[in-house]
């Protein structure tokens, strides 16, 4: 059965769900810490069966988010993204592709990673707090998605709303005084921090700059005492992950609609 939440009773529930899948579980609660029940931006789903969740999501600009066991029935969250017009679906492979048999759409798939690296011990001067305006421009320089799937307004009020509650870290980093290269810690829970938004400027590349920037994040969490997670966007990236210390545990997948 999936309902959508709207007490708070539910939230021991969907916390335990959250747990099935930590990058898309930490993304469900720190969506849920930055905005509560009671916004109308998202919108927080819990899956059960027999009484027992099965899956956590949350529906904000579109996009739904999935942490799913991997007996999760998938017609309830299929029914949700029908009715919900839901035009991206992020979730762990096999659920994506459970979902894509059901609805079409299109899908790309890599690697979750998590870090079982020796630690970092360099230092940092040329990184520091990042300004959305600037990281923004460095994704956009970087990325096809970020010019093609986002709004500045949209994603820089999303980041706001986590920055302002400490819920999530923005970096840049300087070369020349100019921004370069971008990164973030973009969600955590009680076990893992997430790296996110790594990038750098084209005419950077290839310098080790990204791979600075994910040392420093990896760093930050670690200073936590939490484990560095992440999403590799592609199987090339994950071999760049793994020279950092990162190793594949799992696929996860986006359905596009």
């Amino acid at each position: 059965m999936l309902t959508k939440l709207t007490d708070y009773h539910q939230v021991p529930a969907f916390i335990q769900a959250c747990g099935f899948e930590h990058v898309f579980g930490s993304k469900a609660l720190t969506a849920l810490r930055a905005y509560g029940l009671n916004d109308d931006r998202v919108r927080f789903y819990l899956c059960e069966e027999n009484s027992a969740p099965t899956a956590a999501m949350y529906l904000m600009d579109g996009v739904l988010v999935v942490s799913a066991c991997p007996s999760v029935d998938p017609a309830p969250v299929a029914e949700l993204v029908r009715r919900e017009s839901v035009g991206e679906v992020d979730t762990n492979w096999d659920q994506c592709a459970a979902l894509q048999a059901l609805l079409g759409g299109t899908t790309e798939s890599s690697y979750y990673m998590v870090y079982r690296g020796d630690g970092v011990n360099d230092s940092f001067p040329d990184i520091g707090p990042g300004s959305l305006e600037a990281s923004f421009a460095v994704l956009q320089r970087s990325h096809e998605y970020y010019r093609t799937h986002l709004r500045f307004d949209a994603w820089s009020a999303d980041l706001r709303q986590k920055l302002d509650r400490g819920l999530m870290e923005l970096y840049q980093l300087e070369a020349g005084g100019e921004v370069v290269g971008t990164g973030c810690i973009g969600s955590e829970d009680d076990e893992c921090g997430v790296l996110a938004a790594v990038a750098v400027v084209p005419e950077f590349r290839h310098r080790g700059l990204g791979s600075r920037i994910s040392r420093f994040l990896v760093k930050r969490i670690l200073e936590k005492g939490k484990t560095p997670r992440l999403i590799s966007g592609y199987d090339e990236v994950a071999e760049l992950y793994g020279q950092v210390g990162f190793v594949p545990c799992g696929r996860w997948g986006e359905l596009y609609l």
